[in-house]
């Protein structure tokens, strides 16, 4: 029966993808009005300037580093496509770091405006898009996140479209994953911001809803160097914790880079080796983990497991996967994929308006796109915040081979609107 869904889902997929060239061959030829963020490159060809805002430092760095590889691989691919149907359009992209820091991605927002850019793609933290979104919204600047997931985000008819599901879609998966897994007592530990603490709440409430006990935890500041006392009080909590409830207690880290710093602390607190620990999007995959012996060691022996937002078909190695994966040297967080998606969205809606300066007819062609586009991975539609309708999640724990730690996924699921989780059989993982 799986096997019949993937044929089927390819099948959809390849549908969906003609019915998106036909109309993007029926729209190239209405011809094209001059807005202000197209320049002329020659006598015939106009060039659509798009900005990106990405973490290439900072601790977003890891997906800064995947999602730029992605927009790179997503010009060349739409300007090829642009250039066989005889479109006279070309897209440019102008990356700006944010450093994963607020005030810095509404600088260079801000500089990009000037620049007369319309669509931005990202930025990816939700800290970032509500440092942002104020002002993309009030002079008309359409931003497509490709991993903002904060709920409270989720805001209909504003200018701010994420590709991927708010965090109420994860929280349902990770709760559903550590109740399966024997969890009754959860210890959170989360990064103080609007992302850390809604991710929280939603996790928190999911896995109450399932009949588990939540304790107090620990939320620390995003500008610690030091993470000794943070750590330090969340053993005392496991510890209590551990006495009260027995092994049934598991702790949850929501963190971004700074869980290598959190793990090698942690790995001198024999409570918080006792017991299992589960992270969050922002902590699968990540490079940095990997890299540190002692923060890896940390995340092997307490079987360190966690979700990322991942892709409908089992089978991961679809061709702009495996591009990104060639061109970045490793496996990319699946987030980079809605960047890859989301430029294409882009040309598609430039195509389809004649390259108009109208925000609102640039966010209803969007939204068109998404409406039909399969995307380079899975469904693009969107739901009436402009958030990705559909969540599938896959689940990943670090390993170690012959003294090389590495990711390895060991289970995916899929998350309905209504926060209805079903797991795949481990069987069917590639």
């Amino acid at each position: 029966m799986l096997h019949v869904y993937i044929i089927m889902a390819w099948v959809v997929r390849l549908t969906t993808v003609i019915v998106l060239l036909l109309l993007v061959l029926c729209f190239a030829t209405t011809g094209s009005l001059a807005s202000d963020n197209t320049t002329q490159t020659s006598d015939d060809q106009s060039e659509i300037v798009i900005g990106a805002l990405l973490a290439l430092t900072g601790e977003g760095s890891s997906l800064g580093e995947a999602s730029k590889a992605a927009l790179e691989i997503a010009v060349e691919d739409t300007n090829d496509y642009l250039a066989s149907i005889g479109s006279e359009m070309r897209m440019r992209l102008i990356i700006e770091d944010t450093k994963t820091d607020p005030v810095v991605a509404l600088e260079k927002l801000q500089n990009l405006s000037k620049e007369g850019v319309k669509i931005v793609i990202g930025p990816a933290a939700s800290a970032e898009v509500e440092a942002v979104k104020a002002y993309a919204d009030e002079n008309d600047i359409l931003l497509i996140s490709h991993a903002s997931t904060a709920p409270s985000l989720a805001i209909p008819d504003d200018n701010v479209f994420r590709f991927c599901t708010d965090d109420t879609y994860q929280a349902a998966a990770i709760a559903n994953r550590m109740w399966d897994e024997g969890v009754r007592v959860l210890v959170p530990m989360w990064r103080g911001d609007v992302w850390g603490d809604d991710l929280t709440n939603a996790t928190n409430e999911s896995f109450m809803a399932l009949g588990g006990t939540v304790v107090d935890g620990v939320r620390y500041n995003v500008s610690t160097v030091n993470f000794s006392t943070a750590i330090d009080s969340l053993n005392s909590k496991v510890a209590e914790a551990i006495a009260q409830y027995g092994d049934v207690v598991a702790a949850h880290l929501i963190a971004f880079e700074e869980v290598v710093p959190l793990f090698i602390e942690a790995q001198n607190q024999s409570n918080l080796s006792d017991v299992p620990w589960y992270g969050c999007d922002a902590t699968a995959l990540n490079k940095e983990l990997v890299q540190n012996d002692q923060a890896a060691g940390f995340a092997v022996r307490t079987g360190f497991e966690s979700p990322l937002f991942g892709c409908e078909l089992v089978d991961e190695t679809g061709p702009v996967m495996s591009e990104i994966k060639e061109k970045l040297g490793r496996t990319p967080e699946t987030n980079a994929l809605a960047a890859y998606d989301a430029l294409w969205a882009i040309a598609y809606a430039y195509q389809t308006t004649g390259e108009t300066d109208d925000i609102e007819a640039l966010k209803d062609a969007v939204v068109k796109a998404t409406g039909i586009y399969y995307g380079s991975e899975d469904w693009s539609a969107l739901n009436k915040a402009g958030d990705r309708k559909y969540g599938n999640y896959d689940f990943w724990v670090v390993v170690e081979d012959e003294g090389t730690f590495m990711w390895k996924r060991v289970a995916k699921c899929r998350v309905s609107s209504h926060g209805r989780v079903m797991f795949l059989p481990s069987a069917v993982l590639p």
